[in-house]
């Protein structure tokens, strides 16, 4: 029925009536169901990015102590080092090698002399 048509019968006029706000109830409850779940979206996609920047906090918390304490061990191998190098100097290891090893220089029928042609 269209809005400048003329009712003829008092039938169609209940009909008329009846059906006119039904449509809208439905609309409404439509209306509310799509707000809500779009506030519901909006809401986890916030809720998700402040447990993923939590996450990220947390790694970037553990890689600063990490390379702290890889910073420590370098600097305690760099230290055990220069004390390994400065301990020992070449009269101590030719001892060392004299008595424990039983090393000794070569003799000159040890030594054996190799010519290389350019």
């Amino acid at each position: 029925m269209k809005k400048n048509n003329k009712i003829k019968d008092m039938n169609e006029y209940k009909k008329k009536k009846k059906n006119k706000y039904k449509g809208k109830y439905k609309l409404k409850v439509k209306k509310i169901i799509f707000k809500s779940t779009f506030i519901a979206v909006v809401f986890a996609v916030i809720l998700g990015n402040i447990c993923g920047y939590s996450v990220i906090s947390k790694l970037k918390y553990d890689i600063h102590y990490l390379k702290k304490e890889l910073k420590e061990k370098e600097i305690s191998r760099d230290e055990l080092k220069t004390k390994v190098d400065t301990s020992t100097s070449i009269p101590e290891i030719e001892k060392k090698a004299k008595e424990e090893l039983n090393m000794d220089y070569p003799r000159q029928e040890q030594i054996k002399y190799i010519d290389v042609k350019n």
